[in-house]
């Protein structure tokens, strides 16, 4: 009965060694990412269009370079968030109007 055992030890370490990070992973210096942002609050990203779309920018960046938001720095992490947000903020209420408007409310 030892062959299962051994088998599923053989197994998790497949697993270990497949989910370890990849050579790209270990090679990204983060060059380009910016994280020199001040942090505001979703009602600032939904009054300012063009705050929201550099900061969509920075994040999609952050989102791209595949590292876990675990090492992300809270800033950016808060920020994504906020814009984020704000977005969804925007999409509700349009949402909202276009739905009024076809009641003719």
């Amino acid at each position: 009965m030892a062959y299962p055992r051994l088998l599923a030890t053989g197994a998790i370490a497949a697993l270990t060694l497949l989910t370890a990070c990849s050579k790209s992973e270990q090679q990204q210096t983060g060059d380009g990412l910016r994280s020199d942002m001040q942090l505001h609050d979703t009602a600032y990203y939904i009054a300012n269009d063009a705050a929201r779309a550099e900061m969509q920018g920075v994040c999609d960046k952050w989102k791209a370079s595949q590292r876990s938001p675990f090492s992300w720095p809270s800033v950016v992490v808060e920020t994504c968030n906020n814009v984020a947000s704000a977005n969804e903020a925007i999409r509700r209420n349009k949402d909202r109007s276009d739905f009024k408007k076809g009641m003719g409310i």
